[in-house]
C-alpha cells in the first residue's frame, strides 16, 4: 500500500526537478503565508490616503511615494529617492530628494500645501554669486565744522554746519584747526575714528586732552583716507568676496575675488556690484529672502583666507567697510562648498545627481555617471568637488550599509568606506554581478539585495553572493522574473519584488534567512509602479494605478495555490482517496498523475456535513462531473487511474493544516 502525508508546507525551488524536491517543498506556492508551515492565506491590500481627505494619487503615472507624516504622502512621477534631514529632532521636518531635474529640498512650510505634496520645494545647494565685487576707497567729503574740547576728556565734539552723513566706526580727517591747549595741531589735523554720532550735525572722536579747549571753526572730512607719507598706520593690501545665504541659514560658495586694493585701517572701502539674486531657478534666496555675507582677505592677496566682515540684506548692492584688521571674524567656512550636480549639462554632462542616500555621521551621498558625491557632515547643501570619487563603470544605484556604501554599477559592485567625506575610499569588489535594476536594490540592514543577471545578489562589505542559487536557475531567472523590471522593497525582513513580463505582472517574496519557505510567488493584476517601506513598523506600500496600497494590510483573506512535489510510489499505483484537514472550507484539491491534471474537487461544509463538487478525466480522456453531499468527512474519492507519480494542488482562502493521499479508505483514515 502507498500513501503520502503533507503536514508541513514549504516554498518553491523552480530549479529543482519536481520529483527531486524535498517532500515539503512545492512546485507552486502563490499568495500563501508559510510562516507556520501551514497553508495560510495572505490578506488583501488596503488603500491608503495620500492626504487625510484624499483617497487617490493625483494621477496614475506616479512612480515614487514617501510617507512624510502619518497622514501626508509625497508623490512623484519619477524614480525619486527621498532622505530625511540629518538633524535629530528637526521640527521643520526637512526632507531632501533626487531623481527629478535637479536635487531638491523642502520643509513642512512649503512641502505641505495645495492639493498634491510636495506643494513646493527649493533647489538643493546654494550657488556662487555671479557678480565679482568691485572695491574702491571712499571719496572724502569736506564739511565746515566747529571743534570743541572738554577738560580732561578723551573725546572731542565736532559740530558741522550741515548734515555730516558719517557713521560710528568711520574715520574723519580734521583740517585747519589750531592747537587745542595740550593737543597740538598735528595731533588734531589727521584722521580719527568716530566714537558716537549724537546727531546729524555732531560727532565725537577720541583725542587726548589735558586742558579746557577753545572752540575753533575749520573743516572736517568725512570718510577720508590716510596719506601714506603722513599717516602713522601702515598700509596693507586686501581683497573681497561675498556669499549667498538662504533663508534657512545655508551658506554657499564665494564669488570671484575682487581686485586687490591697498589701504589702511583708517580707510573706508566701498564694496559694490553685489548680486541680488541667484541665476538658477527655485533657489531659496532673492531680493526678499536670504542674506549676503561679505569677507575680506587678511594677508594682502585674493588667494588666502577671507574673514567675515558683515552680513547684509540680499537686496543690498554695496557696503562701506570700516572694520579694522583686528575686528575681522571667522574665516569663510564655505569656500569649497558647492551645490550638488544639477541639470546644467554644460557643467554636468552626466546629468543631475541622483540616488540620494543618508550615511552615518550626517553625511549624504549621491551619484552622477561614474562619480560618487558626498556632502559635508550635517550640511546637505554643501558638496565639495574634492569629495567626489570616480569609479570605472556607470553607477546604477547605492545603499548605505553599516558605515559604508554599497554601490552597484553596470559592471562590478563597489564598497565605499570611511567616516570622513574627505577620505572615502572606493573598493572594487571582484564580482561580475552587475545590477540590472536600480529599483531592485533593497537595504536589508547590514547588506543589500539587488537583481543581477543570474539571480538575486546579496552584497555585504566585499562579500557578494547569488542568494537564489539552487532555487532559481539563471535561465529561469531571466525568463520568469524579468530582473531588469523588478521593483522591490523590504517587508518584515523579507525581499518583496514585483516584475513586468511585458504581457502581464507578477511578484515574489524571498526570505534571505533561508528555510523551507524562502521563496513564494505573488499574483499581480496590475503594474507595481513604486514601493515604500515604513522604517517605523516595517509595513510595505505599493503604487497600483493611482492608489497607494498597504501590502497585506486588509482583513480579507486571498485565495492561494500550493502544489506539492511529484511523489513517486514504489510502483505505478492508483491512488483512491484524498483527505483534507482544514480550519474552514471550501478547499479545492487538484490531483495530477504523471504531470497531467486528472481530478478537481471542491470540499464545502454545511453544518457538520461536507459536500464535494468537481470533475475528473477518465482513461478515455473524457471529462466526468462529480457531485456528492452529506459526506461526514472531508475525504475525496478519486477515480481509478494508475500513474507513476502524483502531485496534489490545494487552493483556498482558508487555513489548511494537513493533506493526505492514499490507495484505500482505511489507509487514509489510519494515517
Amino acid at each position: 500500500m502507498a500513501y503520502f502525508k503533507l503536514i508541513q508546507f514549504g516554498g518553491i525551488a523552480p530549479q529543482v526537478s519536481p520529483r527531486l524536491l524535498e517532500d515539503t517543498l512545492a512546485q507552486t506556492a502563490s499568495n500563501v503565508n508559510l510562516e507556520s508551515q501551514r497553508l495560510t492565506p495572505i490578506t488583501d491590500d488596503t488603500v491608503v490616503n495620500p492626504k487625510a481627505d484624499v483617497t487617490t494619487l493625483s494621477n496614475s503615472n506616479r512612480q515614487s511615494i514617501y510617507k512624510y507624516t502619518d497622514t501626508q504622502w509625497l508623490q512623484f512621477d519619477e524614480d525619486v529617492d527621498v532622505v530625511p534631514g540629518p538633524i535629530a529632532g528637526d521640527t521643520n521636518n526637512t526632507v531632501y530628494w533626487t531623481g527629478q531635474s535637479f536635487p531638491r529640498m523642502g520643509r513642512s512650510t512649503n512641502v505641505i500645501g495645495g492639493t498634491v505634496y510636495p506643494n513646493a520645494f527649493f533647489r538643493l545647494g546654494i550657488e556662487a554669486p555671479a557678480n565679482t565685487p568691485t572695491v574702491a576707497i571712499k571719496t572724502p567729503v569736506a564739511i565746515n565744522a566747529t571743534l570743541t574740547t572738554a577738560t580732561g576728556s578723551p573725546s572731542i565734539t565736532v559740530t558741522t554746519a550741515s548734515n555730516h552723513g558719517a557713521s560710528v566706526g568711520e574715520y574723519v580727517k580734521l583740517a585747519g584747526f589750531s592747537a587745542q591747549n595740550a593737543v597740538p595741531a598735528d595731533n588734531l589735523n589727521q584722521e580719527h575714528r568716530i566714537l558716537t554720532v549724537p546727531s546729524a550735525t555732531t560727532l565725537t572722536i577720541k583725542v587726548s586732552v589735558d586742558a579746557t579747549g577753545a572752540s575753533t571753526s575749520s573743516s572736517v572730512t568725512d570718510g577720508a583716507t590716510f596719506n601714506a607719507t603722513t599717516d602713522a598706520l601702515p598700509d596693507f593690501s586686501t581683497s573681497y568676496v561675498y556669499t549667498f545665504v538662504s533663508s534657512y541659514g545655508e551658506e554657499g560658495p564665494p564669488s570671484a575675488a575682487s581686485t586687490v586694493i591697498t589701504t589702511d585701517d583708517n580707510a573706508v572701502i566701498t564694496v559694490s556690484n553685489l548680486s541680488t539674486a541667484g541665476a538658477k531657478s527655485n533657489n531659496n534666496f532673492g531680493s526678499s529672502a536670504g542674506t549676503k555675507r561679505i569677507y575680506r582677505s587678511n594677508t594682502g592677496s585674493n588667494t588666502t583666507a577671507f574673514q567675515f566682515v558683515a552680513e547684509v540684506a540680499m537686496a543690498t548692492t554695496s557696503y562701506d567697510d570700516t572694520s579694522d584688521n583686528d575686528e575681522l571674524a571667522e574665516v569663510i567656512p564655505s569656500y569649497y562648498w558647492v551645490a550638488p550636480p544639477d541639470d546644467d549639462t554644460n557643467v554636468y554632462p552626466d546629468g543631475p545627481m541622483k540616488g540620494l542616500t543618508a550615511l552615518p555621521n550626517g553625511i549624504m551621498a549621491g551619484f552622477t555617471g561614474k562619480r560618487i558625491c558626498f556632502s559635508e557632515p550635517f550640511l546637505p547643501h554643501a558638496w565639495p568637488t574634492s569629495y567626489r570619487t570616480a569609479i570605472e563603470d556607470n553607477i546604477v544605484g547605492m545603499k548605505a550599509v553599516g558605515n559604508g556604501l554599497i554601490v552597484t554599477t553596470e559592471g562590478s559592485p563597489y564598497l565605499v568606506a570611511g567616516s570622513d567625506p574627505a577620505s572615502m575610499s572606493a573598493i572594487k569588489i571582484e564580482s561580475t554581478q552587475a545590477c540590472l535594476s536600480k529599483t531592485s536594490m533593497v537595504d536589508m540592514g547590514q547588506y543589500v539585495i539587488y537583481a543581477g543577471a543570474e539571480g538575486l545578489v546579496a552584497a555585504a562589505g566585499t562579500d557578494v553572493q547569488i542568494i537564489t542559487e539552487g532555487l532559481i536557475s539563471p535561465d529561469q531567472w531571466q525568463s520568469t522574473y524579468y530582473p531588469s523590471t523588478i521593483n522591490a522593497t523590504l517587508w518584515k525582513g523579507r525581499y518583496l519584488g514585483f516584475y513586468n513580463t511585458g504581457s502581464g505582472f507578477g511578484g515574489f517574496i524571498f526570505d534571505p534567512r533561508g528555510g523551507k519557505n524562502a521563496l513564494t510567488s505573488l499574483t499581480a493584476s496590475a503594474l507595481i509602479r513604486g514601493t515604500f517601506t515604513d522604517p517605523d513598523d516595517g509595513n510595505a506600500y505599493l503604487i497600483i494605478a493611482n492608489q497607494i496600497k498597504k501590502f497585506q494590510g486588509g482583513t480579507t483573506d486571498q485565495t492561494y495555490t500550493w502544489k506539492s512535489k511529484d511523489f513517486v510510489p514504489p510502483k505505478p499505483t492508483s491512488m483512491g482517496f484524498v483527505k483534507v484537514d482544514a480550519e474552514a472550507f471550501p478547499v479545492t484539491v487538484k490531483v495530477y498523475g504523471d504531470g497531467t491534471l486528472f481530478y478537481t474537487g471542491t470540499i464545502a461544509l454545511s453544518g457538520t456535513q461536507h459536500s464535494v463538487s468537481g470533475s475528473y478525466v477518465n482513461a478515455a480522456g473524457s471529462t466526468v462531473s462529480i457531485s456528492s453531499t452529506n459526506i461526514p468527512e472531508p475525504i475525496l474519492r478519486l477515480p481509478p487511474r494508475v500513474f507513476k507519480d502524483f502531485a496534489i494542488e490545494v487552493s483556498s482562502a482558508k487555513v489548511v493544516n494537513e493533506v493526505c493521499i492514499a490507495e484505500s479508505i482505511d489507509e487514509i483514515r489510519g494515517i
